[in-house]
Protein backbone atom coordinates (compact mmCIF):
# COMPACT_ATOMS: atom_id res chain seq x y z
CA UNK A 1 0.00 0.00 0.00
CA UNK A 2 1.81 3.21 -0.97
CA UNK A 3 -1.19 5.64 0.37
CA UNK A 4 -2.05 7.10 3.11
CA UNK A 5 -6.01 7.83 4.00
CA UNK A 6 -6.92 9.66 7.73
CA UNK A 7 -9.64 8.12 9.13
CA UNK A 8 -11.82 12.20 9.21
CA UNK A 9 -11.82 12.12 5.41
CA UNK A 10 -10.69 16.01 5.39
CA UNK A 11 -10.13 17.28 1.95
CA UNK A 12 -6.79 18.42 3.22
CA UNK A 13 -5.44 15.71 5.24
CA UNK A 14 -7.04 13.11 2.32
CA UNK A 15 -4.32 11.41 0.12
CA UNK A 16 -4.47 8.60 -2.31
CA UNK A 17 -4.42 5.02 -1.95
CA UNK A 18 -2.90 2.94 -4.34
CA UNK A 19 -2.76 -1.29 -3.94
CA UNK A 20 -1.22 -3.93 -5.85
CA UNK A 21 -3.42 -6.19 -8.11
CA UNK A 22 -3.87 -7.99 -11.38
CA UNK A 23 -7.26 -6.89 -13.07
CA UNK A 24 -9.20 -8.15 -16.31
CA UNK A 25 -11.83 -6.48 -18.44
CA UNK A 26 -14.62 -8.76 -19.43
CA UNK A 27 -17.57 -9.16 -21.59
CA UNK A 28 -20.89 -10.35 -20.50
CA UNK A 29 -19.50 -13.86 -21.60
CA UNK A 30 -17.16 -13.47 -19.06
CA UNK A 31 -14.49 -13.94 -22.46
CA UNK A 32 -11.06 -11.98 -21.07
CA UNK A 33 -10.74 -8.84 -23.27
CA UNK A 34 -8.07 -7.83 -21.42
CA UNK A 35 -5.56 -8.86 -18.70
CA UNK A 36 -2.87 -6.40 -16.69
CA UNK A 37 -0.97 -6.63 -13.52
CA UNK A 38 -0.40 -3.21 -12.07
CA UNK A 39 -2.39 -0.87 -9.68
CA UNK A 40 -5.83 0.30 -8.42
CA UNK A 41 -5.08 3.80 -7.10
CA UNK A 42 -8.23 5.20 -4.75
CA UNK A 43 -9.74 8.57 -4.46
CA UNK A 44 -12.82 10.45 -3.67
CA UNK A 45 -15.10 9.80 -6.66
CA UNK A 46 -13.85 7.30 -8.54
CA UNK A 47 -10.38 4.85 -8.91
CA UNK A 48 -8.00 3.92 -11.73
CA UNK A 49 -6.77 0.85 -12.93
CA UNK A 50 -3.44 0.91 -14.65
CA UNK A 51 -0.52 -1.19 -15.50
CA UNK A 52 2.59 -1.50 -15.08
CA UNK A 53 4.99 0.54 -17.19
CA UNK A 54 5.22 4.87 -17.06
CA UNK A 55 2.96 4.95 -20.08
CA UNK A 56 0.17 3.25 -19.03
CA UNK A 57 -2.64 5.93 -18.40
CA UNK A 58 -4.92 3.26 -16.74
CA UNK A 59 -9.01 3.05 -16.94
CA UNK A 60 -10.80 5.46 -14.88
CA UNK A 61 -13.86 4.13 -13.29
CA UNK A 62 -16.05 6.41 -10.85
CA UNK A 63 -18.13 4.76 -7.70
CA UNK A 64 -21.45 6.46 -9.31
CA UNK A 65 -21.04 4.11 -12.91
CA UNK A 66 -20.80 1.21 -10.51
CA UNK A 67 -24.10 -1.02 -11.27
CA UNK A 68 -23.43 -4.58 -9.16
CA UNK A 69 -20.44 -5.63 -7.36
CA UNK A 70 -19.51 -9.00 -5.23
CA UNK A 71 -16.80 -9.87 -2.83
CA UNK A 72 -15.70 -13.03 -2.68
CA UNK A 73 -12.40 -14.38 -0.59
CA UNK A 74 -9.91 -12.68 -2.09
CA UNK A 75 -11.73 -11.42 -5.38
CA UNK A 76 -13.34 -8.02 -6.14
CA UNK A 77 -15.71 -8.31 -9.49
CA UNK A 78 -18.33 -5.04 -10.78
CA UNK A 79 -20.38 -4.22 -13.49
CA UNK A 80 -20.64 -0.97 -15.26
CA UNK A 81 -23.72 0.87 -16.47
CA UNK A 82 -21.45 1.04 -19.40
CA UNK A 83 -21.97 -2.39 -19.81
CA UNK A 84 -18.26 -3.25 -18.66
CA UNK A 85 -17.04 -5.81 -16.53
CA UNK A 86 -14.18 -6.22 -14.13
CA UNK A 87 -12.76 -8.59 -11.88
CA UNK A 88 -9.64 -7.82 -9.37
CA UNK A 89 -7.70 -10.32 -7.65
CA UNK A 90 -4.09 -10.64 -6.60
CA UNK A 91 -3.41 -8.49 -3.85
CA UNK A 92 -1.44 -10.78 -1.98
CA UNK A 93 -2.26 -10.64 1.53
CA UNK A 94 -3.64 -7.71 1.67
CA UNK A 95 -6.95 -8.11 0.01
CA UNK A 96 -8.83 -7.74 3.55
CA UNK A 97 -6.62 -4.04 4.24
CA UNK A 98 -7.97 -3.14 0.36
CA UNK A 99 -11.54 -4.30 0.73
CA UNK A 100 -12.06 -2.14 4.08
CA UNK A 101 -10.38 0.52 1.96
CA UNK A 102 -12.33 0.46 -0.81
CA UNK A 103 -15.23 0.17 0.99
CA UNK A 104 -14.73 3.37 3.13
CA UNK A 105 -14.13 5.37 0.23
CA UNK A 106 -16.62 4.46 -1.70
CA UNK A 107 -19.30 5.27 1.23
CA UNK A 108 -17.77 8.08 2.19
CA UNK A 109 -18.81 9.13 -1.93
CA UNK A 110 -22.37 7.70 -1.61
CA UNK A 111 -23.59 8.84 1.32
CA UNK A 112 -23.23 12.36 0.02
CA UNK A 113 -24.30 11.60 -3.56
CA UNK A 114 -27.39 9.60 -2.41
CA UNK A 115 -28.23 12.93 -0.36
CA UNK A 116 -28.07 10.08 2.69
CA UNK A 117 -26.39 13.24 5.47
CA UNK A 118 -29.94 15.27 6.83
CA UNK A 119 -29.41 18.10 8.92
CA UNK A 120 -26.20 18.34 11.51
CA UNK A 121 -24.63 14.98 12.78
CA UNK A 122 -25.59 14.74 16.20
CA UNK A 123 -23.82 11.09 17.55
CA UNK A 124 -21.69 8.18 16.37
CA UNK A 125 -21.89 4.78 17.45
CA UNK A 126 -19.98 1.29 16.17
CA UNK A 127 -21.89 -1.45 16.49
CA UNK A 128 -23.01 -4.60 14.48
CA UNK A 129 -26.26 -4.07 12.44
CA UNK A 130 -28.45 -6.77 10.79
CA UNK A 131 -31.30 -6.24 8.21
CA UNK A 132 -34.91 -8.05 8.84
CA UNK A 133 -36.43 -7.04 5.38
CA UNK A 134 -40.02 -7.29 4.49
CA UNK A 135 -40.11 -11.15 4.12
CA UNK A 136 -38.38 -12.21 6.79
CA UNK A 137 -34.78 -12.63 5.42
CA UNK A 138 -32.09 -12.15 7.71
CA UNK A 139 -29.18 -9.81 6.37
CA UNK A 140 -25.97 -9.42 8.43
CA UNK A 141 -23.92 -6.48 7.74
CA UNK A 142 -21.70 -6.60 10.15
CA UNK A 143 -19.80 -4.10 12.54
CA UNK A 144 -20.57 -0.87 11.18
CA UNK A 145 -20.22 2.92 11.76
CA UNK A 146 -23.98 4.18 12.85
CA UNK A 147 -24.13 7.81 12.33
CA UNK A 148 -27.24 9.59 13.88
CA UNK A 149 -28.29 12.97 12.05
CA UNK A 150 -31.08 15.50 12.76
CA UNK A 151 -33.35 13.50 9.94
CA UNK A 152 -31.67 10.62 9.40
CA UNK A 153 -29.68 7.81 10.47
CA UNK A 154 -26.72 6.46 8.53
CA UNK A 155 -25.52 2.78 8.45
CA UNK A 156 -21.38 2.37 7.16
CA UNK A 157 -20.48 -1.14 6.83
CA UNK A 158 -16.78 -2.03 6.95
CA UNK A 159 -17.37 -4.37 3.74
CA UNK A 160 -20.53 -3.55 2.47
CA UNK A 161 -22.08 -0.31 0.61
CA UNK A 162 -23.72 1.80 3.20
CA UNK A 163 -27.60 3.07 3.66
CA UNK A 164 -29.91 5.25 5.37
CA UNK A 165 -32.88 5.28 7.51
CA UNK A 166 -35.07 8.42 7.15
CA UNK A 167 -36.67 9.35 10.24
CA UNK A 168 -39.63 10.46 8.43
CA UNK A 169 -39.97 7.12 7.50
CA UNK A 170 -39.30 5.61 10.89
CA UNK A 171 -42.73 3.70 11.89
CA UNK A 172 -41.60 2.82 15.58
CA UNK A 173 -38.69 1.45 17.55
CA UNK A 174 -37.63 -0.73 20.70
CA UNK A 175 -35.16 -2.15 23.02
CA UNK A 176 -35.15 -5.61 23.16
CA UNK A 177 -33.46 -6.25 26.87
CA UNK A 178 -33.65 -9.49 26.56
CA UNK A 179 -31.19 -9.76 23.47
CA UNK A 180 -29.95 -6.04 23.89
CA UNK A 181 -31.13 -5.08 20.27
CA UNK A 182 -32.25 -1.96 19.42
CA UNK A 183 -35.01 -2.81 16.73
CA UNK A 184 -36.45 -0.25 14.11
CA UNK A 185 -39.71 -0.66 12.52
CA UNK A 186 -39.67 0.77 9.00
CA UNK A 187 -42.59 1.46 6.92
CA UNK A 188 -41.14 -0.19 4.10
CA UNK A 189 -41.77 -3.64 6.45
CA UNK A 190 -38.25 -3.94 7.08
CA UNK A 191 -36.46 -3.94 10.44
CA UNK A 192 -33.21 -2.47 11.52
CA UNK A 193 -31.36 -4.28 14.39
CA UNK A 194 -28.74 -2.66 16.13
CA UNK A 195 -26.22 -4.52 18.63
CA UNK A 196 -23.09 -4.95 19.98
CA UNK A 197 -23.32 -1.20 20.85
CA UNK A 198 -21.53 -2.51 24.35
CA UNK A 199 -22.71 0.22 27.37
CA UNK A 200 -23.50 2.77 24.63
CA UNK A 201 -27.24 1.07 23.39
CA UNK A 202 -29.22 2.95 26.01
CA UNK A 203 -27.44 6.03 24.65
CA UNK A 204 -28.24 5.54 21.66
CA UNK A 205 -31.80 5.12 21.83
CA UNK A 206 -31.94 8.20 24.22
CA UNK A 207 -29.99 9.74 20.81
CA UNK A 208 -32.80 8.29 18.44
CA UNK A 209 -35.71 9.53 20.97
CA UNK A 210 -34.17 12.96 21.04
CA UNK A 211 -34.38 13.52 17.43
CA UNK A 212 -37.95 12.33 16.84
CA UNK A 213 -38.78 14.22 20.47
CA UNK A 214 -37.29 17.23 18.59
CA UNK A 215 -39.00 16.67 14.72
CA UNK A 216 -41.92 16.18 16.11
CA UNK A 217 -41.96 19.45 18.53
CA UNK A 218 -40.73 21.26 15.33
CA UNK A 219 -43.80 20.32 13.26
CA UNK A 220 -46.17 20.74 15.66
CA UNK A 221 -44.73 24.77 16.38
CA UNK A 222 -45.25 25.26 12.50
CA UNK A 223 -48.99 23.60 13.07
CA UNK A 224 -49.98 25.92 15.53
CA UNK A 225 -49.34 28.76 13.01
CA UNK A 226 -51.34 27.58 10.50
CA UNK A 227 -53.96 25.69 12.86
CA UNK A 228 -54.61 27.37 15.73
CA UNK A 229 -57.82 26.47 16.65
CA UNK A 230 -57.31 23.01 17.62
CA UNK A 231 -55.38 21.45 20.68
CA UNK A 232 -52.35 20.85 21.15
CA UNK A 233 -52.96 16.62 21.24
CA UNK A 234 -54.73 16.88 17.95
CA UNK A 235 -51.57 18.70 16.02
CA UNK A 236 -49.27 15.82 17.86
CA UNK A 237 -51.17 13.19 16.50
CA UNK A 238 -51.42 15.21 12.75
CA UNK A 239 -47.48 15.51 13.00
CA UNK A 240 -46.51 11.94 13.62
CA UNK A 241 -48.74 11.64 10.74
CA UNK A 242 -47.57 13.83 8.50
CA UNK A 243 -43.81 14.19 9.39
CA UNK A 244 -42.12 15.67 7.23
CA UNK A 245 -44.10 15.76 4.01
CA UNK A 246 -45.80 12.23 3.92
CA UNK A 247 -49.91 12.41 2.45
CA UNK A 248 -52.41 11.35 4.81
CA UNK A 249 -55.75 10.25 3.57
CA UNK A 250 -58.50 12.58 4.18
CA UNK A 251 -60.14 9.49 6.01
CA UNK A 252 -57.54 9.37 8.72
CA UNK A 253 -57.34 12.96 9.08
CA UNK A 254 -61.20 12.72 9.84
CA UNK A 255 -60.05 10.04 12.75
CA UNK A 256 -57.77 12.82 14.61
CA UNK A 257 -60.28 15.47 14.12
CA UNK A 258 -63.72 15.66 12.36
CA UNK A 259 -63.15 19.66 11.21
CA UNK A 260 -59.65 18.49 10.27
CA UNK A 261 -60.29 17.82 7.09
CA UNK A 262 -62.20 20.93 5.89
CA UNK A 263 -59.28 22.87 7.20
CA UNK A 264 -56.55 20.93 5.70
CA UNK A 265 -58.69 21.06 2.52
CA UNK A 266 -58.65 24.88 2.84
CA UNK A 267 -55.18 25.33 3.01
CA UNK A 268 -54.54 22.82 0.17
CA UNK A 269 -57.02 24.62 -2.18
CA UNK A 270 -56.08 28.07 -1.08
CA UNK A 271 -53.29 28.97 -3.38
CA UNK A 272 -54.57 27.17 -6.36
CA UNK A 273 -56.01 29.04 -9.60
CA UNK A 274 -59.32 28.44 -10.23
CA UNK A 275 -58.51 26.16 -13.30
CA UNK A 276 -56.65 23.97 -10.88
CA UNK A 277 -59.33 24.15 -7.80
CA UNK A 278 -61.90 22.16 -10.44
CA UNK A 279 -59.28 19.80 -11.07
CA UNK A 280 -58.59 19.09 -7.47
CA UNK A 281 -62.35 18.99 -6.86
CA UNK A 282 -62.82 16.38 -9.81
CA UNK A 283 -59.74 13.93 -8.31
CA UNK A 284 -60.75 14.39 -4.65
CA UNK A 285 -64.63 13.67 -5.96
CA UNK A 286 -63.32 10.32 -8.08
CA UNK A 287 -60.87 9.53 -4.78
CA UNK A 288 -63.35 9.78 -1.85
CA UNK A 289 -62.03 10.52 1.28
CA UNK A 290 -60.54 7.25 2.01
CA UNK A 291 -58.08 7.20 -1.68
CA UNK A 292 -57.75 11.35 -1.14
CA UNK A 293 -54.42 12.62 0.22
CA UNK A 294 -52.99 15.86 1.22
CA UNK A 295 -48.73 16.08 2.02
CA UNK A 296 -47.36 18.98 4.09
CA UNK A 297 -43.69 20.29 5.22
CA UNK A 298 -42.34 22.96 5.70
CA UNK A 299 -39.26 24.27 4.69
CA UNK A 300 -36.91 26.98 5.50
CA UNK A 301 -35.38 28.98 2.40
CA UNK A 302 -31.64 28.87 2.67
CA UNK A 303 -31.21 32.39 1.07
CA UNK A 304 -33.71 34.29 2.88
CA UNK A 305 -33.87 31.99 5.89
CA UNK A 306 -37.96 32.54 5.32
CA UNK A 307 -40.40 29.53 6.35
CA UNK A 308 -41.89 28.14 3.56
CA UNK A 309 -44.90 25.77 3.57
CA UNK A 310 -45.25 22.87 1.13
CA UNK A 311 -48.71 21.45 0.12
CA UNK A 312 -49.22 18.59 -2.44
CA UNK A 313 -52.10 15.93 -2.79
CA UNK A 314 -52.70 12.51 -4.46
CA UNK A 315 -55.77 11.29 -6.04
CA UNK A 316 -55.30 7.33 -5.73
CA UNK A 317 -58.00 5.34 -8.22
CA UNK A 318 -56.76 1.78 -7.83
CA UNK A 319 -59.83 0.62 -10.18
CA UNK A 320 -58.16 2.72 -13.07
CA UNK A 321 -54.41 1.60 -12.04
CA UNK A 322 -53.85 5.60 -12.08
CA UNK A 323 -52.24 7.38 -8.98
CA UNK A 324 -52.90 11.31 -10.01
CA UNK A 325 -50.33 13.85 -8.14
CA UNK A 326 -50.10 17.44 -8.03
CA UNK A 327 -48.52 20.61 -5.96
CA UNK A 328 -50.88 22.76 -3.67
CA UNK A 329 -48.78 25.76 -4.89
CA UNK A 330 -49.08 28.99 -6.51
CA UNK A 331 -48.69 28.91 -10.31
CA UNK A 332 -49.09 24.94 -10.63
CA UNK A 333 -51.25 23.64 -13.73
CA UNK A 334 -49.99 19.91 -14.41
CA UNK A 335 -51.54 17.05 -12.71
CA UNK A 336 -48.91 14.27 -13.18
CA UNK A 337 -50.37 10.47 -13.16
CA UNK A 338 -48.45 6.76 -12.05
CA UNK A 339 -49.57 3.37 -12.96
CA UNK A 340 -49.74 1.54 -9.51
CA UNK A 341 -48.85 -1.38 -11.09
CA UNK A 342 -46.52 -1.73 -13.82
CA UNK A 343 -46.47 -5.79 -14.59
CA UNK A 344 -48.33 -8.14 -12.83
CA UNK A 345 -49.92 -7.91 -9.26
CA UNK A 346 -53.11 -6.67 -7.57
CA UNK A 347 -53.28 -3.31 -7.63
CA UNK A 348 -54.89 -3.14 -4.45
CA UNK A 349 -51.93 -4.75 -2.79
CA UNK A 350 -49.68 -2.83 -4.51
CA UNK A 351 -50.96 0.73 -3.68
CA UNK A 352 -49.27 1.41 -0.66
CA UNK A 353 -45.76 0.34 -2.27
CA UNK A 354 -46.36 3.00 -5.06
CA UNK A 355 -47.45 5.36 -2.63
CA UNK A 356 -44.69 4.76 -0.34
CA UNK A 357 -42.29 5.41 -3.76
CA UNK A 358 -44.31 8.32 -4.15
CA UNK A 359 -43.57 9.81 -0.49
CA UNK A 360 -39.65 8.78 -0.52
CA UNK A 361 -38.98 10.40 -3.77
CA UNK A 362 -40.00 13.36 -2.90
CA UNK A 363 -38.69 13.59 0.71
CA UNK A 364 -35.36 12.63 -1.30
CA UNK A 365 -36.11 15.75 -3.67
CA UNK A 366 -37.00 18.06 -0.83
CA UNK A 367 -40.40 17.98 -2.89
CA UNK A 368 -38.67 18.62 -6.47
CA UNK A 369 -41.50 17.31 -8.76
CA UNK A 370 -39.20 17.42 -11.62
CA UNK A 371 -37.35 14.20 -9.87
CA UNK A 372 -40.32 11.99 -10.55
CA UNK A 373 -40.54 12.91 -14.51
CA UNK A 374 -38.20 14.56 -16.38
CA UNK A 375 -35.76 12.88 -18.78
CA UNK A 376 -32.93 11.50 -17.09
CA UNK A 377 -30.61 13.98 -19.63
CA UNK A 378 -31.69 16.79 -18.03
CA UNK A 379 -31.15 15.63 -14.62
CA UNK A 380 -27.56 14.88 -15.40
CA UNK A 381 -26.18 17.97 -14.06
CA UNK A 382 -28.10 17.98 -10.94
CA UNK A 383 -27.39 16.22 -7.35
CA UNK A 384 -30.01 13.63 -7.89
CA UNK A 385 -27.73 11.90 -10.96
CA UNK A 386 -26.60 9.46 -8.60
CA UNK A 387 -30.15 8.50 -6.99
CA UNK A 388 -31.39 8.15 -10.36
CA UNK A 389 -28.91 5.17 -10.99
CA UNK A 390 -28.70 3.92 -7.49
CA UNK A 391 -32.38 4.31 -5.80
CA UNK A 392 -34.54 1.39 -6.68
CA UNK A 393 -37.67 3.02 -5.36
CA UNK A 394 -37.24 6.15 -7.54
CA UNK A 395 -36.04 4.11 -10.68
CA UNK A 396 -39.54 1.99 -10.21
CA UNK A 397 -41.57 5.24 -9.61
CA UNK A 398 -40.12 7.26 -12.72
CA UNK A 399 -40.38 3.82 -15.03
CA UNK A 400 -44.27 3.82 -14.04
CA UNK A 401 -44.99 7.49 -14.63
CA UNK A 402 -47.15 7.77 -17.85
CA UNK A 403 -47.76 11.48 -18.25
CA UNK A 404 -49.27 14.79 -17.09
CA UNK A 405 -51.94 17.14 -17.64
CA UNK A 406 -51.92 20.78 -18.17
CA UNK A 407 -55.17 21.16 -19.45
CA UNK A 408 -57.37 24.53 -18.03
CA UNK A 409 -60.22 23.91 -19.00
CA UNK A 410 -61.81 21.04 -17.23
CA UNK A 411 -63.27 19.21 -20.38
CA UNK A 412 -60.27 19.05 -22.03
CA UNK A 413 -58.91 17.86 -18.41
CA UNK A 414 -61.72 14.88 -18.68
CA UNK A 415 -60.26 14.25 -22.18
CA UNK A 416 -56.80 13.95 -20.20
CA UNK A 417 -58.07 11.28 -17.55
CA UNK A 418 -59.58 9.35 -19.97
CA UNK A 419 -56.72 8.96 -22.28
CA UNK A 420 -54.51 8.21 -19.44
CA UNK A 421 -57.09 5.92 -17.77
CA UNK A 422 -56.61 3.51 -21.21
CA UNK A 423 -53.44 3.61 -21.19
CA UNK A 424 -52.80 2.56 -17.42
CA UNK A 425 -55.40 -0.53 -17.60
CA UNK A 426 -53.98 -1.32 -21.19
CA UNK A 427 -51.27 -2.74 -19.75
CA UNK A 428 -53.22 -4.93 -17.58
CA UNK A 429 -55.27 -6.12 -19.89
CA UNK A 430 -52.18 -7.03 -21.63
CA UNK A 431 -51.27 -9.31 -18.57
CA UNK A 432 -54.64 -11.23 -18.28
CA UNK A 433 -54.61 -12.60 -21.17
CA UNK A 434 -50.96 -14.46 -21.13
Amino acid sequence: MKGVLSEDFSPVSFMALSYNLKYKKLNFFHKVLLEKEGEIILNRQYFRLKGKGAGDQGETIYFADIKEMSVDDDYLEFTTFRKERYALSNFSNLFDSFIKDFFKVRNDFLAEALLMKVGMLYQEYDGQVEIVNRFGKFINRGMCRIQFYESSIVVIPEKHDCFVIYLNFLKNHELDEDEYVLKLYLDTGSIIQFSKLGTMLEDAQETLESLMGKMYEKIVNHLKEILPEFDPVTLLKLAYQFKDGKCVSFQVIKKLHEDLPKKIEALLFEKLSPAMKEKAAMLKSLAGDPQFYAGLSFQTRPDTRDLQMKLWFLAALPEKNILALSSGNLNEENVYFFRIVMEEGIVEEKLQDKILELNQSLFLSRFDFGILYKDKHDLKKTKFKTALRKLVFLRILRKSFIGKSSAVDLKDFKKDLDKYFIIAKLQQKTLALR
